[in-house]
């Protein structure tokens, strides 16, 4: 097995595992030219590297204060991290590190090492994905940074690193200009804190973001608007192996419509700058699952009298609740489509109430299973599959909805994973032929204003089907692979 076929098959049995196969090269933020660091998306968990610990970074000027300084936040789920039991509880330690660099020579300007440590009292917190929040300041001079944060493990040594571009603007420094936008999640108690991951559970209230502006007169209005911009994309789930005999990838695959957006809310006010550093908070009403933008517009005028317009864009991806986890008995219901018939999912569907959901959900595994015990084991095993596929394969959709995360849930990890440039070959050793044991994925890439996308469409072929009805009868006669 090469390597990426290891790192797929640990990733697979680490609940720390998270892999967002989506890429977000270029968004200019401020002044700064264009740049990979400068993306709001920039220091998220863009990559999968097995055996690293998964968290997210948002770095922002502090506001208001003379000396100028950093704030640095790091969101990491808690399967990320190593619990040890203690008296009372569990617990786990972590050691980070910050480098800050200057952007221009690269010299390390300064280097800051502390420790946090995460204690819950019940086990069952240490499986769930609310993140553990850590934030720490730092004076920093004015200038452009490369700040670059490592996560080190204290319990197992493991260690991962995220890096993000900031510009600390000097307070003398009158040019009008627009920071970095910061999403909030609240509480249901009214409480915010900075959702900083790039997915974002879908929430009940209204979610919000904050936009830092710099230097607006004070002597004349300045119209602030925000727009949340939502992209077309597909939600469907992926089609059997064998669906198109003739066209081995379907002409009809969008995965996401830069070029079809709409938009989802919108908002503006007039300021008239009483401070030198002003905080616009915007809050957003609930929206439904799916890619979004929040485009920020300050129409404004400058020290010298003239008219200008400031610009501030963010990418984020709303999923559901319990994201990566299914949680609602509609997200387990429409999970199941693979190994259930076109009349169960239909009866499943017709379900109304969460009573009668959880009801004919559990008919349905009794029914394939036979009885309560080997049902329980079955549906473990089923969406721990589709929690990882979650994990690994996410783009617009859900990774269990993609075509990778089809073969996941049904077949498991692979046995074998080649990468050849633009093509990605998963092989497995189930009884059968070799081409039947081997499936194509074609690399296909959607590029957008700011944002480049990549998702693996399976070669279809109609020689799956006799394979592909065999494994899912052994889903069905409560035997799976």
């Amino acid at each position: 097995m090469n390597k990426c076929g290891e790192e797929v098959l640990q990733c697979a049995e680490s609940p720390a595992a998270l892999l967002i196969s989506i890429l977000i090269p270029l968004l200019c933020a401020g002044c700064l030219s264009s740049s990979p660091l400068d993306s709001a998306e920039a220091g998220k968990s863009s990559s999968y590297l097995a055996g690293s610990p998964v968290f997210d970074i948002e770095t922002g000027q502090t506001r208001g204060d003379s000396n100028t300084a950093v704030d640095i936040y790091l969101s990491v789920p808690h399967p990320s991290l190593i619990f040890e039991k203690v008296a009372g509880g569990f617990r786990s330690r972590c050691e980070i590190t910050a480098r800050l660099s200057d952007r221009a020579s690269e010299e390390l300007m300064q280097e800051v090492e502390w420790a946090e440590t995460t204690f819950v009292e019940r086990y069952e917190a240490t499986q769930t994905f609310e993140p553990a929040i850590f934030r720490k300041r730092i004076s920093a001079l004015p200038r452009s940074y490369r700040v670059e944060i490592t996560l080190e493990d204290l319990v197992d040594g493991r260690k991962a690193s995220r890096v993000q571009g900031l510009f600390v603007r000097d307070p003398a420094d009158e040019c009008p200009a627009l920071g970095r936008i910061c999403l909030l999640a609240r509480e249901r108690d009214g409480t915010t804190h900075p959702q900083i991951s790039f997915f974002v559970p879908a929430r009940s209230d209204s979610t919000g973001c904050t936009l830092e502006a710099y230097n607006l007169p004070a002597s004349s209005d300045s119209r602030i608007e925000m727009r949340v911009i939502r992209f077309a994309g597909d939600t469907s789930a992926a089609l059997p192996p064998f669906f198109y005999a003739l066209l081995p990838i379907p002409l009809g695959h969008r995965l996401i419509d830069f070029n079809e957006a709409d938009t989802a809310f919108s908002a503006a006010r007039s300021v008239r700058a009483s401070h030198r550093d002003e905080t616009l908070e915007f809050r957003i009403p609930p929206l439904r699952q799916g890619m979004y933008r929040i485009d920020c517009t300050a129409l404004t005028r400058t020290a010298e009298g003239r008219d200008t317009a400031l610009f501030a864009s963010r990418y984020y991806s709303i999923k559901g609740p319990g994201f990566p986890r299914p949680v609602t008995f509609g997200e387990l219901i429409d999970a199941a489509v693979y190994i259930a018939t076109e009349k169960e999912m239909k009866d499943l569907r017709q379900a109304r109430s969460p009573d009668e959901q959880r009801q004919k959900f559990e008919a349905f595994w009794l029914s394939l299973a036979g009885d309560p015990v080997r049902a329980s084991a079955m549906i473990k095993k089923y969406y721990g599959r589709v929690e990882e596929a979650n994990r690994l394969f996410t783009i617009v959709r859900e990774g269990w909805r993609t075509d990778r995360g089809m073969l996941y849930c049904v077949l498991g990890p692979p046995g074998g994973i080649d990468n050849d440039r633009d093509t990605q070959i998963w092989r497995y050793d189930f009884p059968g032929s070799a081409q039947e044991n081997t499936f194509v994925f074609k690399s296909v890439v959607k590029v957008g204003d700011g944002v480049t996308v990549q998702d693996f469409l399976l070669y279809r072929q109609g020689g799956y089907q006799q394979f592909w009805d065999r494994m899912v009868a052994r889903w069905r006669g409560g035997e799976p692979q």
